[in-house]
């Protein structure tokens, strides 16, 4: 099932970047074939189930330019699991797509380069940390270690709220008919 919903979302999942990749950038350098490509992800920490951008910046090595109008394959593997995205079309040397991590521990990305004159592989990696399920006394655990957002907090009180006022309006029913 997870794998099905993962296949229908990133068939749609398949965007340009407009900016270069920045901070923390792992690097491919083929010398042979004169391709530099770099890999980063977001979040930094990314979280279980929820959706991670892997962003790939494909450049000629000599001229720093980005390879343009090529097709690339990327896989997500871990122990047994893959999951693959086919038939991706790149016009402008960079693109994203974005993956649902079923599990933590450490998942190869591999990239495939179809250019008009070789194919070149890569391999990166990426850390899903460990997460902590709910507990009765922490049953919105913040992962990241940052504070909670405004649309967080506002999930948060509606989870509270709402079966709080459900239970009361069902006491005030059960009085009146009493």
């Amino acid at each position: 099932m997870f794998f099905l919903i993962t296949l229908v979302l990133s068939s749609q999942s398949i965007a340009l970047c407009e900016a270069h990749i920045k901070e923390k950038v792992q690097e491919w350098i083929d010398k042979n074939k004169n391709i530099k490509i770099q890999f980063d992800y977001s979040p930094e920490k990314p979280i279980i189930d929820t959706f991670t951008e892997l962003q790939f910046s494909v450049q000629d090595l000599e001229t720093k330019q980005h390879l343009k109008d090529f097709d690339a394959r990327v896989v997500v593997t871990k122990d047994q699991r893959l999951f693959k995205f086919e038939n991706i079309t790149v016009t402008n040397g960079d693109f994203s797509i974005k993956y649902i991590f079923p599990d933590d521990g450490t998942h190869k990305v591999l990239l495939r380069v179809n250019t008009n004159h070789s194919i070149v592989l890569a391999s990166f990696s990426v850390f899903v940390p460990h997460q902590s399920p709910p507990s009765l006394l922490n049953p919105f655990p913040n992962n990241q270690g940052q504070p909670y957002t405004v649309g967080q907090w506002i999930s948060i009180t509606i989870i509270i709220v709402i079966p709080i006022s459900v239970l009361f309006s069902v006491i005030l029913i059960i009085k009146k008919k009493v």
